[in-house]
């Protein structure tokens, strides 16, 4: 959107869930997939299940550090599973291009843009 549009308001919302990610490569594994709906849950599985929180909530902690401190107009919000950051007052494609030049990638949270009009007719 450009900078100087005065006829949208656009909302970004990042989405960091804690248990997935957009898209799994081959070689990896979701780590409920052993705990969840399973008869026998082994030691090993809660392991790797703490591993791969463990990991994840730091990168979403890194992630809000980097977005908090390029912009101070936030509204974050906490649910069970995951961590929700929105902004009216910064554009998407910065958030996005601060991110992907501090190594993180697209499957690491999900973006949601909405626009609203401010006045009249689009």
């Amino acid at each position: 959107m450009h900078k100087d549009n005065i006829t949208c308001i656009q909302r970004a919302r990042f989405f960091f869930d804690f248990y997935e990610k957009r898209e799994w490569l081959p070689d990896e594994e979701p780590p409920l997939k052993n705990i969840i709906k399973t008869k026998e849950i082994s030691p090993q599985a809660v392991r790797k299940l703490g591993e791969f929180l463990g990991n994840r909530i730091d990168r979403i902690a890194s992630m809000m550090d980097l977005l908090m401190t390029a912009h101070n107009d936030w509204a974050v919000t906490g649910k069970k599973d995951l961590i929700i950051m929105e902004t009216q007052s910064l554009d998407f494609n910065d958030a996005i291009k601060l991110l992907k030049d501090h190594g993180f990638s697209d499957d690491e949270y999900i973006l949601k843009v909405e626009y609203d009009r401010k006045w009249g007719m689009l």
